[in-house]
């Protein structure tokens, strides 16, 4: 088996581009088609083709989904072997894309990819802090406004946008760093309950939040680190300590 393998890989180095293609494009039609190409009835390549001519916000939205399912696929099984486990979501649009438990204790996780401007990773005030922060857009990437009548919670106005996320939406903030590490499995978490909270309304939290390149008492780089932090209901502040920041700002 190895041999014969072996012995066609040889000969398709051999071949030219044109006949190279032309086998990829034979072997294509003896594999099975993935669920998703099945379902549109076209070709992975096509479907990648129109995402490449796509604008960057339609891409901006499938590379956020790209963090999703990396998420899925890489960082859930590391806390799986701690004896958490992935629940199926509730029903709706829950405000989180993962919900994880272990005895009793359940943790709603939100993912979101790091922001870039212009094709660059999007840097928080570089000017004025040594540390390498990076921006996280919080909200909901969905727009529009619906009517809350009748809301039990006074600060909810009647008009209210329906793209912020409320404190207490989800635990867990998980922000994909691929576009300045350019690792797709590089996450950096911090609890939802840490995050700075507008000043127009204290219910919701900020759109744009920094995020440490470098692990540290806010920000850390592993995920069972974060749920020990929410299971041990840890109080911490990021406003607070991005003002203590200033220590260490550029004179």
């Amino acid at each position: 088996m190895s041999e014969s393998v072996d012995a066609i890989k040889d000969f398709i180095d051999r071949c030219s581009k044109d006949e190279q293609r032309a086998l990829f494009e034979y072997i294509r039609k003896k594999i099975p088609r993935h669920p998703l190409e099945q379902q549109w009835d076209i070709d992975g390549e096509t479907i990648l083709t129109a995402i490449y001519r796509s604008p960057d916000l339609t891409q901006r939205g499938v590379r956020g989904i790209l963090a999703e399912a990396v998420f899925e696929r890489d960082i859930i099984p590391t806390v799986e072997k701690l004896g958490w486990r992935a629940l199926p979501l509730p029903a709706g649009e829950p405000p989180f894309d993962f919900l994880l438990e272990k005895r009793g204790k359940r943790a709603s996780i939100q993912v979101k990819l790091q922001r870039t401007q212009q094709g660059k990773p999007k840097r928080f005030s570089p000017r004025r802090y040594v540390r390498e922060l990076y921006v996280v857009e919080v909200q909901k990437t969905r727009s529009g406004k619906k009517r809350q009548e009748g809301a039990a919670d006074a600060s909810v106005k009647g008009d209210e946008s329906t793209r912020p996320y409320r404190l207490g939406d989800f635990d867990i903030l998980a922000v994909n760093m691929q576009p300045a590490t350019r690792k797709w499995n590089d996450f950096r978490y911090t609890l939802g309950s840490w995050l700075t909270l507008r000043k127009s309304n204290p219910h919701l939290i900020e759109i744009f939040q920094p995020v440490s390149l470098q692990p540290n008492n806010l920000w850390t780089d592993k995920l069972d680190v974060c749920l020990e932090w929410f299971r041990l209901g840890n109080r911490r502040n990021m406003l607070r300590w991005l003002r203590g920041q200033d220590a260490l700002s550029k004179p």
